[in-house]
């Protein structure tokens, strides 16, 4: 049994008690007892995404989602999925930029079962040609599907392609159609014994259990693991910005559309939370200010939305418009530079911030109310900003937002010069 190296008790926003314990092979654990669910909900989150890719490479990390749902050592490709089903419980995965985690949401009496598999795919995946070959193709189909066939899909991936030229945050996701065609079998094995190691994952488990009992169990199966130290590619600091870019693309499309990238900090920098403040006074509901002013008063747009990046690095505060068809998208694009020139000179108003902070603090408890949700949260802040109790600090910076906050964040950031402006028009017959 491995030797537990580091242990402590977090207070968590007040009320959880969290107990984070580091294996001296190097995995994470965080145990949140939770008696007000009757499901455990077990995350396994490692600290790899599409940032960890080189040119020609793309798309391995979210390969490996598929991979890693296929036969171990110890079980055939499939197995897992069915006891699973069949204790009622539910399983999935997802990959970003960042992070790639697994995730089961099971009975208590389950957790042995889950452990045992998770261990088994942690250091003893059945890699073969066959199998890479296989799921390469529905990676290649998924892409053709949600970005070659959706003008959705390319926008994002242009967004970011143009906004970063430096940063790995400029491959997408999902990889690049020939890159994801072109990978090996020794692509995969190489990638696998690089970055799906202990010491390069955190295992949350939140739910009705001993925490004592559940750090046993979980030393039992996953402390005797070979805890490899990852091998990191060089990290890089986007140049700065100077000018505006600019692309447009034409595409099966009823009306235009128009999507404007922000070059902000990462989520761990106080903008980042005053921002997504100010996202929610400019796109948050009737009362945004670019709602109203492009879906009500000029009525040039069906819909409009943004979202603030919350990645390790500087990344993009993005906001997109759907406009009606016939209208011009440098319309909706002067319409938006009005607005920002309003915002930097006159600020925002305390009602709007008042309003917009409850939203969001609303919002970020919500999404704390399942078990799931808390052991999502709780593996996000270890892997992206390296530790749990950095949920304090989002949800302490949120609330501290007031009017000036936002002034000179926005004055920072909300740039001409560092912005990317894609345009979206339909195909002309």
């Amino acid at each position: 049994m491995a030797a537990r190296t580091q242990t402590e008790v977090i207070d968590v926003l007040g009320g959880w008690k969290v107990r984070r314990h580091r294996l001296d092979n190097g995995l994470v654990v965080l145990l949140l007892p939770d008696e007000t669910t009757p499901l455990v909900s077990y995350h396994t989150w490692y600290q790899v995404g599409s940032r960890d890719e080189v040119k020609g490479k793309t798309g391995l990390a979210h390969l490996f989602e598929h991979l890693m749902f296929g036969a171990t050592a110890g079980h055939p490709a499939g197995e897992f999925d069915r006891e699973l089903e069949r204790m009622g419980a539910e399983t999935n995965a997802a990959t970003w930029l960042d992070w790639t985690y697994y995730y089961q949401t099971f009975p208590p009496e389950a957790l042995d079962l889950v452990l045992e598999f998770e261990s088994d795919r942690m250091a003893n995946l059945v890699l073969t040609g066959e199998v890479v070959e296989r799921e390469k193709s529905v990676v290649a189909n998924e892409r053709r599907y949600r970005v070659e066939d959706r003008v959705d899909g390319q926008l994002d991936e242009l967004l970011y392609s143009t906004a970063f030229r430096v940063h790995p945050y400029h491959n997408p996701t999902i990889g690049l159609l020939d890159d994801i065609l072109g990978f090996t079998l020794e692509d995969c094995m190489g990638f696998y014994r690089s970055y799906y190691s202990p010491r390069n994952a955190c295992v949350v488990a939140v739910g009705p259990f001993d925490p004592d009992d559940a750090l046993a169990r979980i030393e039992r199966m996953l402390g005797p693991l070979e805890g490899r130290t990852p091998t990191r590619l060089p990290r890089v600091q986007e140049p700065a910005q100077e000018q505006e870019r600019r692309a447009a693309i034409q595409g099966e499309m009823p009306a235009p559309k128009l999507v404007v990238g922000y070059r902000i900090p990462g989520i761990g920098h106080p903008d980042n939370a005053a921002l997504v403040v100010l996202n929610t006074i400019l796109c948050g509901g009737d009362s945004g200010r670019l709602v109203r002013r492009m879906m009500h008063e000029t009525e040039i747009a069906a819909d409009v939305s943004g979202w603030v990046g919350v990645f390790a690095d500087p990344c993009l505060m993005e906001l997109s418009v759907d406009l009606r068809q016939g209208e011009d998208p440098y319309r909706a694009l002067a319409i938006l530079d009005e607005q920002m020139d309003r915002l930097l000179a006159d600020g925002v108003k305390d009602d709007e911030i008042c309003t917009a902070r409850n939203q969001n603090r609303l919002g970020f408890y919500l999404g704390l109310a399942s078990a799931s949700g808390k052991a999502n949260q709780l593996g996000f802040f270890e892997t992206v900003l390296g530790d749990c109790a950095e949920i304090v600090n989002r949800i302490d910076r949120i609330a501290a937002v007031d009017a000036g906050r936002v002034l000179e964040a926005a004055r920072r950031t909300l740039l001409g010069t560092s912005r990317t402006v894609l345009v979206a028009t339909p195909e002309q017959p």
